[in-house]
C-alpha cells in the first residue's frame, strides 16, 4: 500500500520553493523599510545599513549551527520552526519604536530564522529527496529565490504605501507564519524512507544511500576549500551589487525608483538562467557551468566598474542576473555530489558561514570606497577579479564523475 503511494519528492520541492521564496522575498525586504523608518523616527542610512551587515553576519554565523541541527533531527523542524520565527520577527517589527528592536527583531532574529530556511536548509531537503535529479530539483526549488525577489520587494512597498511600515511588517509576517510555516509542517518529509520510497521515486528496495563523507573529513580535503574559496567570492560581489546598484543608478543619474526596477530584471534573468542550468548540469557537470558563470559574472561587474550611462545598468542588469543566483544550486549539488547528504547540513552551514563573511565585507568596502573616493568603480573592480579568481578555485575541484552522472 505504501508502495504504491505516488512519489512526493515533487511536493517537496514545491514547498522548498515557497520557503524560499519566502524567506528570501521577507530577508531582502530590509532596504524597503529605511525610507519610512527614518521619516518616522530619524534614524540614518547608516544605522539602519549597519543593520542589514547585523542581518548577514548573523544569518552566517547560525548557518553551520542550523546545519548541525538539520543533520541531527532532520530539515523539516528546522525549516518550519526558522519559518515560524521569520514571520514572528516580522510581527514585532511593527511595534518597533527605538532603533535596537530593529537590530534585535530584524538585524537577528530575522537572520536566525533565515539561516534555518534559506538555501542550505532546502538544499539538503532535496539532496534527500533526489539523487539523480538533484540538479534540475535543485535548480527548480532554488527558483523560488528570484520569485521572492519578484514578488515581496514591490509588494512591501506597495504595502507601506498602503498601510505604513507598520502595516507591511505585519501582513507579510503573517504571510510567512500562517502560509509558508503549515505548508512546511503539512506537506514535507525528512526522507523518502520515512513513507517507504526511494529517492527520484525508485523502489525502496535494494536501494543503497551513496556513501557520506563526515564534517571532519572534508574540512581536511582540497576539494572543500577549494568550492568554499569560490563560493566566497559570490557571498562578496553578490550583496555588493544588491545593496550599492541602487545608489549607483542614482550617481548616473537615474531616478530613485530605477535601483529596484534593475534588481527585478537581475532577478527575472537569473530565474530563467536557473532553469536552464538545472537542464544542462546532468549532461555537461555542474563544475564546468559554475566556472563560466563566475567568469560571466566578473564580465558583468568589469562592465558595471566602467559604466557612465544609464542604458549600459540594463545590460548589466541582464548579463548579472544570468550568472548570479543559478551559482548557489550549483554549488551546493556539487557539494552535496562531493560529500553525500548524511553531514551534508554541517558541511553547506560551514561553507555559507564564510560566504556571509565575505557578504558582510562586501557591502562594507563597497559604502567605504563610495565614501572615501565619491564612486564605486574600484570596488566593482574588486568584485570581478575576485569573481575570476572563484572560477580558478572552482576549477580545481574534482567533481565526482558517478555523482555527475547520476545528479
Amino acid at each position: 500500500m505504501t508502495a504504491a503511494r505516488p512519489f512526493q519528492g515533487p511536493r517537496v520541492v514545491a514547498v522548498a520553493f515557497l520557503t524560499l521564496m519566502g524567506a528570501f522575498g521577507l530577508n531582502l525586504t530590509g532596504g524597503q523599510f529605511f525610507a519610512p523608518l527614518t521619516a518616522a523616527h530619524g534614524w540614518g542610512l547608516s544605522t539602519l545599513s549597519l543593520a542589514v551587515s547585523v542581518n548577514m553576519v548573523t544569518w552566517g554565523v547560525f548557518q553551520p549551527v542550523m546545519g548541525r541541527l538539520i543533520d541531527r533531527l532532520g530539515p523539516k523542524p528546522v525549516i518550519a520552526a526558522s519559518c515560524a520565527i521569520m514571520g514572528l520577527s516580522f510581527l514585532l517589527s511593527a511595534t518597533i519604536d527605538s532603533i535596537w528592536e530593529f537590530f534585535l527583531y530584524y538585524g537577528v532574529l530575522t537572520a536566525i530564522g533565515f539561516a534555518g530556511c534559506g538555501s542550505m536548509a532546502n538544499s539538503v531537503l532535496v539532496a534527500r529527496w533526489y539523487v539523480r535529479g538533484r540538479a534540475p530539483m535543485l535548480a527548480r526549488s532554488a527558483m523560488g529565490m528570484n520569485i521572492g525577489q519578484l514578488v515581496f520587494l514591490p509588494l512591501a512597498g506597495w504595502l507601506i504605501v498602503a498601510s505604513g511600515y507598520e502595516g507591511a511588517f505585519a501582513i507579510l509576517g503573517l504571510i510567512m507564519l500562517a502560509g509558508v510555516t503549515p505548508a512546511v509542517l503539512l506537506f514535507v518529509r525528512n526522507d523518502p524512507r520515512d513513507i517507504g520510497q526511494g529517492p527520484d521515486g525508485d523502489p525502496l528496495a535494494g536501494f543503497k544511500r551513496p556513501a557520506s563523507r563526515p564534517f571532519s573529513e572534508a574540512v581536511r580535503s582540497r576539494d572543500y576549500w577549494c568550492a568554499s574559496l569560490g563560493f566566497v567570492t559570490c557571498g562578496y560581489s553578490l550583496y555588493m551589487v544588491t545593496m550599492h546598484l541602487p545608489r549607483f543608478a542614482v550617481d548616473l543619474g537615474g531616478s530613485l525608483a530605477l535601483g529596484g526596477v534593475l534588481l527585478g530584471i537581475a532577478a527575472g534573468a537569473s530565474a530563467v538562467s536557473m532553469w536552464l542550468m538545472g537542464q544542462l548540469a546532468p549532461r555537461y557537470g555542474k563544475k564546468p557551468l559554475l566556472v563560466g558563470l563566475y567568469v560571466l559574472r566578473a564580465a558583468a561587474l568589469a562592465w558595471l566598474a566602467t559604466s557612465s550611462s544609464v542604458w549600459q545598468l540594463y545590460v548589466f542588469a541582464v548579463v548579472y542576473g544570468l550568472a548570479s543566483m543559478p551559482v548557489i544550486p550549483l554549488k551546493t549539488g556539487l557539494i552535496g555530489d562531493l560529500y553525500g547528504a548524511n553531514a551534508l547540513g554541517t558541511i553547506l552551514g560551514s561553507v555559507w558561514l564564510y560566504h556571509q563573511v565575505f557578504a558582510a565585507l562586501g557591502v562594507y568596502l563597497g559604502g567605504f570606497i563610495r565614501s572615501t573616493t565619491g564612486a564605486y568603480d574600484t570596488a566593482f573592480l574588486s568584485a570581478s577579479l575576485l569573481l575570476l579568481a572563484g572560477g580558478a578555485f572552482t576549477a580545481m575541484v574534482r567533481e565526482p564523475r558517478l555523482a555527475q552522472a547520476a545528479a
